[in-house]
């Protein structure tokens, strides 16, 4: 039996959002076509977290090497699963408690409970409890097989008692969990082999919210305009085995794109080496020392198939959050030839160099601003990628939130967010919505009037007060737009 201080280690580096990729992992490997991520909710407060899925379920005995730290199964070549770890080190790294619910056919529902400061002590939960525990979920797919994973008692949720605080977080933590998702399962998601909802379930109502779909997010979904070279097909051989690809250079007017600007960052910070296995993302950008990351690259990015056969040049790290290659592998990626133009990986990376100098030097834009990203549609952004220069800093989103105060907009440099008083959605937007990219002619002229305050890392005094003048402006335009919109409406009732 493994020493626990050791199996304490194991999964310290994964975030929120891997943790829960590897949950699903799991899910796809056991052939699960439904995958429900429900995050628990009593008072306002997130309590606990779910990853349910209908798939082929567990036995006992299946279920006794999941929760064992010393037992690793055996997978397949199409399994998405790599070390055996991943249930016990993604639940652990973010709760104390995991229980793992089971049915598969044929068998007893299963069930099984482990905690943090005791990994490697299994607890076996009564059959006849889980069956009921399973017969309870208020699924829209049927459960007579799958599996749930429960986090209880978590450790990186919000402990803040703040309402406000607390629905924020729970917003941004689904708007990141169902991008990260989204991103790396895109292929799956796009052949519609998997189906993954989010929703918040509400403990003491028993009563779940509405779902919200993960759609997939493909780092390589650009228009192709006119008929250039790329994208190219990549051949590798390494010790006979061969790791397919595909070179792209990401259409420099389409840079205002979600799928260039991966998790909202600088499509620059994105370039570089996209590796798959089995058609789930291991690695999102990043050159592995083949280069270095730099803005002369930022639309160079290069698709990498790998499986069994190049497995001794790869290691995986347990996040299944990026990869190692080795010499062999390397020095076989700088030979291999891009399509049919006989280019070497050195001849790509000096075309996409010069492809970004000549987008840059077309056309001369008078206008510099912070990259906008979330609160805008796609055909906003591209607007923005055609019209205006990006400056160096990292994007700003445009959103609504119930605030306590009057004020019609909020500027919160550390969130990179300009947040809009939704106390007047209705009267900016002319009724009510619930639409993320509404009143993009009020969003798009706070973006020009504010995104200079964005470009430093705090506020001065005068800042300050330039804002506060700001607010005391859009106060009485606000104030004089609602006064007219009820004269309007009692000259419509009085006639």
């Amino acid at each position: 039996m493994p020493d626990p201080s050791i199996t304490r280690a194991v999964g310290m580096h994964h975030s929120f959002e891997t943790a829960i990729a590897d949950l699903v992992d799991n899910s796809v490997d056991a052939d699960a076509s439904q995958v429900l991520i429900r995050f628990l909710q009593s008072d306002g407060a997130v309590t606990g977290l779910q990853v349910i899925d209908n798939g082929r379920g567990m036995d006992s005995n299946a279920l006794d090497q999941a929760m064992t730290f010393a037992k690793k199964r055996e997978y397949g070549g199409k399994d998405l699963g790599h070390f055996g770890i991943g249930l016990k080190a993604a639940s652990l790294s973010q709760a104390d408690i995991l229980r793992v619910y089971s049915r598969r056919d044929g068998a007893q529902a299963a069930g099984r409970s482990i905690r943090a400061a005791t990994p490697t002590e299994v607890e076996d939960l009564d059959h006849a409890g889980v069956d009921a525990y399973l017969a309870a979920f208020k699924l829209d797919f049927s459960l007579a097989t799958g599996t749930a994973v429960e986090w209880a008692e978590p450790r990186t949720f919000l402990t803040a008692t703040n309402k406000d605080d607390r629905a924020r977080w729970l917003d941004e933590r689904i708007g990141t969990v169902r991008t990260h998702l989204g991103i790396v399962f895109h292929r799956i998601l796009e052949a519609k082999k998997l189906t993954i909802m989010i929703e918040v379930f509400d403990v003491d109502r028993a009563r779940p919210g509405v779902p919200r779909t993960v759609d997939p997010v493909n780092p390589f979904a650009y228009r192709q305009v006119g008929r250039g070279s790329f994208p190219a097909d990549l051949t590798i051989t390494v010790d006979r085995a061969t790791v397919r690809g595909r070179v792209h250079l990401w259409p420099a007017a389409q840079s205002g794109s979600p799928s260039f600007r991966l998790n909202g960052r600088p499509g620059s910070l994105a370039q570089g080496f996209y590796c798959y296995r089995n058609d789930r993302l291991l690695q999102m950008g990043g050159w592995n020392t083949l280069t270095v990351v730099r803005p002369e690259l930022e639309y160079a990015r290069i698709e990498l198939d790998i499986d069994d056969a190049v497995s001794e040049h790869i290691a995986i790290n347990p996040e299944k959050a990026g990869l190692e290659l080795d010499s062999d592998l390397k020095a076989a990626i700088l030979a291999a030839t891009v399509g049919s133009q006989g280019l070497r990986f050195a001849d790509f990376l000096e075309v996409a160099e010069s492809t970004r100098r000549e987008s840059r030097s077309y056309t001369k834009r008078p206008v510099a601003l912070v990259e906008p990203f979330r609160g805008f549609s796609a055909d906003m952004l591209d607007a923005f990628s055609a019209s205006v220069e990006y400056s160096d800093h990292a994007a700003v989103d445009i959103r609504w939130e119930v605030q306590d105060s009057e004020d019609p907009i909020r500027v919160d440099l550390p969130q990179r967010t300009i947040w809009l008083n939704a106390l007047y959605r209705g009267v900016i937007v002319g009724r009510e919505s619930s639409d993320n990219y509404d009143a993009p002619l009020v969003k798009t002229l706070l973006l020009l009037v504010f995104s200079r305050y964005f470009e430093g890392d705090m506020l001065g005094s005068r800042e300050k007060a330039e804002i506060a003048a700001w607010q005391q402006l859009l106060t009485a335009a606000l104030r004089d737009e609602i006064a007219t919109q009820a004269r309007l409406m009692g000259s419509t009732g009085n006639d």
